[in-house]
């Protein structure tokens, strides 16, 4: 008899892209506004029905698992397995042993947002009895995705960043697997030119010998914080739904919609919405627009727009625009230091 279904979120990988932000913080406990990027996960594997949950993890992270379970609902079961080397999302599914046996296993990209998405994906899956499933997004340029053309809800193709699309779907970071699909990833994966078991070329293999692969549009809307610039656009889009909480002292200038944590200090300073300032952060004599400063962060003498500030940052005088700035200190992003 078979079991319910299982989610698995990616979490072990080196996260190059986010640097300067990884590898010092695993890529799920990467902030996205106030809340790390496994509460998004973890949010999204439970609206689809899953109740139980691995997250897979790199030799030594024993944060992320801890932080799962504070952010899953009553009732969902989570367990960790650990990746030991860095050898591509299908070595990192097979990881997780026995928990994918026999059951549908919903694979997340940790850093894949799905925001406003109700799509039953799971219910469809497996009611069609395909060997793998795909959730798709339209994107402008979609030559550095894997890149789906669907026929119906039928996956006839599948390409790994074409240098001349077939269509403009992008696959999302979400993957549905059979027991089938599983059995073959573990047996017989396609292994990339990086010496990874890929496992977007192995449902590739699957769709050119004729296997029954679907594939979604999510109704939603996918936001990328797999890098600092996809980061930051998630945060611009997130902050457009911004609503006021708290209270400034007489000396702030505050247009727009500002959020305050517990704890929050503003003084002195001209706030331009949608603003978020973290729990215990304190933002002092400084002009922020567009931005989040995490908690206990500190913005003094500074100007910010379209930035975000780390947790535990501090910035003390400059001008900043669109860059993500670490608690040591570090700069990265599109924009940089203007002064």
């Amino acid at each position: 008899m078979t079991r319910e279904p299982l989610g698995v979120i990616l979490n072990a990988g080196l996260g190059t892209r986010l640097r300067p932000i990884t590898p010092s913080t695993p890529k799920a406990l990467v902030p996205v506004m106030d809340r790390p990027l496994i509460d998004y996960g973890v949010e999204f594997l439970e609206g689809l029905g899953i109740r139980e949950i691995v997250v897979i993890v790199s030799p030594g992270d024993d944060a992320t698992l801890e932080r799962a379970r504070i952010s899953s609902s009553p009732g969902v079961t989570m367990h960790q397995a650990v990746q030991a080397e860095a050898r591509g999302i299908g070595d990192a599914v097979i990881s997780a042993g026995s928990l994918i046996e026999d059951r549908t296993v919903v694979v997340l990209a940790a850093d894949t947002l799905l925001i406003g998405d109700d799509a039953q994906y799971v219910r469809d899956f497996e009611q069609a009895g395909a060997m793998a499933g795909l959730v798709l997004a339209p994107v402008p340029d979609p030559r550095s995705f894997g890149v789906a053309v669907l026929d119906g809800d039928r996956v006839t193709d599948l390409q790994e960043k074409p240098a001349v699309p077939r269509s403009d779907l992008a696959l999302v970071g979400v993957w549905l697997l059979s027991p089938g699909a599983i059995e073959r990833i573990r047996a017989n994966p396609v292994i990339n030119a990086k010496g990874e078991s890929d496992l977007t070329a192995t449902i590739g293999e699957l769709v050119n010998e004729g296997a029954d692969v679907r594939g979604w549009c999510t109704p939603g809307r996918w936001l990328d914080a797999g890098t600092v610039e996809g980061l930051l656009a998630t945060h611009a889009v997130l902050l457009r739904g911004l609503a006021s909480s708290g209270e400034f002292d007489g000396g702030c200038h505050v247009t727009g919609s500002v959020w305050m944590g517990d704890g929050a200090q503003a003084r002195g300073s001209q706030l331009y919405g949608p603003v978020l300032i973290g729990a215990a952060a304190a933002v002092e004599e400084s002009e922020v627009a567009s931005s989040v400063v995490g908690s206990n962060a500190v913005v003094q003498g500074a100007r910010l727009e379209g930035c975000v500030v780390l947790p535990g940052a501090r910035v003390v005088g400059g001008t900043y625009r669109d860059v993500v700035i670490t608690a040591a200190g570090e700069v990265g992003g599109p924009g940089a230091l203007l002064n």
